[in-house]
């Protein structure tokens, strides 16, 4: 019997119990999990794994892997405008499209490399495994901080024809509709399709658009096959594809400098720090009032002064679209006491953002990404039976990936009129250059390509010592190369924002004002890395276990994808060389532009990790308790800060972790199910010298940071990015039978999460305060029906996701922020 069919009658084991109408004996079912590239007892798994079934995804609501991230310990995930920030145990990848995430996604087996990923929305999904700790051996590079396995569901030919579909309506206008049809085809053949469609209209208020912010539209489908020609083989093959449109961004500038605490707190502000104050002070006194209200905005998006004009500065509206492609092709071959499985996979994204990067009123400042990433990769994999001295699995993977971007960001300097009727002239640019240049916009225009291969071999085996003792060690081998081309122009509203400008001044005013510079880089990359992990798992009993485990891990560095900072040889912000006497610049003249600065590549990242852990059944199986202790320490960590429109990246010299975790779940009765769930955490930077600077530090000492300033930001001991002291999560569960055919259910969720950082600085002003969501449901359901009421975040906490300093504007902050209260009904129906 192949791998894939022990594992499918192992679920429908699993689904079987969990689906009956009333529990028979307060026992709980058993969880299946993958996590060690076997089908195997969640209770037999020596990881820290949290695993929720699909159906609890549907019950509660959760949309995506941000919303998961509440109900597990040490999980953060936040989505900003472009990017997504993935934290596990405090140790995350940041702000920065070059990164890959520290954090790997495998959605039927392939990986997903980049953050962005993460927003597809779950669909038709059988169970989420999240691998806490390196999971560098089994899943590879890139897995430093932990894994998430999601599966979706297959169909199997030994199903009848059988479907689903469920509509429910929420708070702000949200609709969700969803469903499948699936069955055998012929005695080898099934086919499976399910598909999804959500829209909202937003639950932030924009106040000077007069119009809701996050709107989203979602549709998502997906096609599965399964093909069993002969007993011995198994072969699954699944398409999804998910467009994701959202209107507007949940997010605003909530803390608006006033002008007494600007002058003592900012005497050194720039000059379009001091315009932009100036003109929102001037233009729209009511900013400091609506800054201070809870989910609510006051930003104009990029369409200036007026919506009913168009798009006033940039390319798109504070907007994104974007398409998702997966392709998967899994096919075991059962060859006696092994088993062979490949696993092909291809996944590829486009989208096109559109950020009003200034958060204000005014049309200062946009920012527009048009992103394309695609990748293969191919797996080979031999399995043992298991229950043998040694047991083993043993591979090879191979991927190749391009990245591809091009961006823009637009400065108006004519602020859609309010700079003439203010000062009476056409471009605030006249003033800084004493006349001699008046460029209404500017623009930086950049083009990123990365390219990516990469290949490893990799083993673990299992030594069973004893009926109790069993020793696993593991080995995996990866070398990968890299290489990218990275390309800025500069251009001005006189020649055209799609054309590149030689003029002198647009160049001073870039590098002066921006750190921003024309120039042409190339490089390449090497690396390679041995990953070891051992781990040794003692039965105490029949009904539990401990385990400690060793392993390593590396994060694969690479070139950032930032379009501010210096050329090497370039001093910070200035701009070496005079003007021809046209006007001009000879950039060949002037500086190297083919030679980027020490900041361009960022170094591997790598750790050690020690785990502790046991896993507990009681009650005479209807308690289950897991819990983990673990030591983590980084080195060459790889940050990300937010600074003007841009990112800066540095390797934290390293960082150390260590904390707990628990899991427990009890069936209290037949008819009550309790569960939660505790973390512990202190992640810290071990040593961090030479930290971002914050907005204060760097107006004392506008180098601060870097090898012209005299002053630092030592971040030494300091809490690493979205590293909450303490995360927990509550859950009940009550079925009530009202007579054979119908049940009454009633669950409630209590999720809280300390402070946290969320910027790259530590500044105080972007700590997001500790929060508590409540969520709750009930309904009655019979055989083939059900319907359901249910709220989320019922008492309204106004949470915020990451805050930031706001661009140009010294002093004053800016947030996105999560979904407030929503109440709403679904009505299902099965056939």
């Amino acid at each position: 019997m192949s791998a894939s069919c022990r594992i499918k009658k192992l679920v429908l084991a699993t689904a079987i119990a969990s689906t009956a109408g009333i529990a028979q004996a307060q026992q709980l079912e058993e969880i299946i999990v993958t996590a060690q590239k076997r089908a195997e007892s969640l209770q037999d798994v020596p990881i820290s794994v949290t695993a929720m079934q699909g159906e609890k995804l549907q019950d509660a609501g959760i949309p995506n892997m941000a919303a998961l991230a509440d109900y597990v310990p040490n999980l953060h995930i936040a989505s900003a405008s472009v990017n997504t920030n993935i934290y596990m145990r405090g140790i995350g990848s940041g702000n920065n499209q070059a990164f890959e995430q520290s954090v790997g996604m495998y959605i039927d087996g392939i990986y997903m490399g980049r953050g962005r990923q993460y927003r597809a929305g779950f669909l038709d999904v059988e169970r989420v495994e999240v691998l806490r700790g390196p999971q560098g051996t089994l899943f590879g590079k890139n897995t430093v901080a932990g894994a998430v396995n999601i599966t979706s569901r297959s169909a199997s030919p030994e199903d009848e024809f059988n479907g689903e579909i469920s509509a429910a309506l929420e708070s702000n206008d949200g609709q969700i509709y969803e469903g499948f049809i699936s069955g055998a085809l012929t005695d080898t053949f099934a086919a499976r399709l399910a598909f999804k469609y959500r829209e909202t209209d937003g639950y932030v208020e924009n106040n000077f658009l007069d119009d809701d912010e996050g709107q989203i539209e979602e549709a998502s489908y997906r096609v599965s096959l399964t093909w069993l020609p002969t007993d011995n083989l198994d072969i699954g093959f699944k398409y999804t594809n998910t467009d994701f449109e959202r209107t507007g961004a949940p997010s605003a500038t909530q803390l608006y400098l006033d002008p007494e605490s600007r002058a003592e707190l900012f005497p050194n502000l720039g000059q379009f720090g001091v315009l932009g104050y100036l003109l929102t002070d001037v233009f729209y006194p009511e900013m400091a009032e609506e800054a201070k209200k809870d989910y609510a905005t006051y930003k104009d998006n990029g369409y200036g002064q007026s919506q009913a004009d168009g798009i006033g500065i940039g390319i798109n509206p504070d907007s994104n679209d974007e398409e998702f492609n997966t392709y998967a092709l899994n096919i075991d071959y059962d060859m006696g006491n092994l088993t062979l499985t490949s696993v092909t996979g291809y996944t590829d994204y486009q989208y096109i953002d559109g950020v009003d990067v200034d958060w204000l009123p005014l049309q200062f400042i946009h920012r527009d990404d048009d992103q394309e990433f695609d990748q293969f990769s191919q797996e080979l994999r031999i399995t043992s039976p298991g229950g043998e001295f040694f047991d083993y699995v043993a591979g090879a993977y191979y991927e190749q990936s391009e990245l591809e971007f091009d961006r823009r960001v637009a400065i108006d300097a004519n602020m859609d009129g309010l700079v003439p009727e203010l000062l009476g002239i056409p471009s605030a640019l006249l003033i800084a250059t004493a006349g001699a240049y008046g460029a209404e916009q500017i623009g930086r225009n950049h083009y990123y390509n990365l390219d990516s291969e990469s290949w490893a071999m990799f083993g673990q085996g299992t030594f069973n010592l004893s009926d109790t003792l069993r020793l696993t060690v593991g080995l995996r081998y990866t070398e990968e190369e890299k290489e990218v081309v990275s390309q800025q122009t500069l251009s001005d509203s006189i020649t055209g924002m799609d054309v590149a400008s030689d003029n002198y001044f647009l160049a001073a005013i870039q590098a002066g004002e921006f750190n921003t510079y024309a120039y042409n880089f190339k490089d390449d990359r090497k690396t390679d890395s041995w990953i070891p992990s051992v781990n040794l798992q003692w039965d105490v009993t029949d009904d539990s276990m401990l385990y400690a485990s060793f392993s390593q891990g590396f994060k694969s560095g690479g070139f950032t994808s930032a379009d501010d900072g210096e050329p090497g040889g370039v001093p910070q912000g200035t701009l070496p060389c005079a003007p021809n006497p046209d006007g001009t610049i000879t950039i060949e003249d002037c500086y190297d532009a083919t030679i980027p600065n020490d900041d361009f590549e960022f170094d591997d990242e790598t750790v050690d990790a020690l785990e502790i852990g046991g896993k507990h059944t009681l009650l005479d199986g209807g308690m289950t308790l897991n819990w983990a202790a673990f030591y983590t320490v980084y080195d060459d960590l790889q940050t990300s800060i937010f600074k003007g429109v841009g990112f800066q990246v540095k390797n934290a010299a390293s960082s150390e972790v260590y904390g707990i975790e628990i899991d427990a779940l009890w069936q209290a009765t037949d008819n009550l199910r309790l569960g939660g769930n505790f973390a512990w955490l202190d992640a810290t930077y071990d040593d961090f010298k030479d930290a971002p600077c914050t907005a204060i530090q760097l107006d004392v000492d506008e180098f601060c940071g870097s090898a012209d300033g005299v002053t630092n930001n030592d971040l030494s001991g300091a809490p690493t990015t979205y590293a909450s002291d303490y995360s927990a999560a509550l859950f009940a569960d009550y079925i009530y039978t009202m007579n054979q055919d119908m049940e009454l259910f009633v669950g409630a969720d209590v999720n809280y999460r300390d402070d946290f950082n969320s910027a790259g600085d530590n500044d105080p002003l972007d700590v997001i305060d500790a929060y508590t969501k409540v969520n709750m449901r009930f309904g009655v359901r019979g055989e083939k029906w059900e319907i359901m009421f249910y709220g989320r975040n019922v008492f309204d906490e106004a949470n915020l996701a990451q805050g930031f300093d706001t661009p140009t504007l010294s002093g004053s902050h800016t947030y996105f922020m999560e979904e407030g209260e929503i109440w709403g009904g679904r009505l299902k129906y099965a056939f």
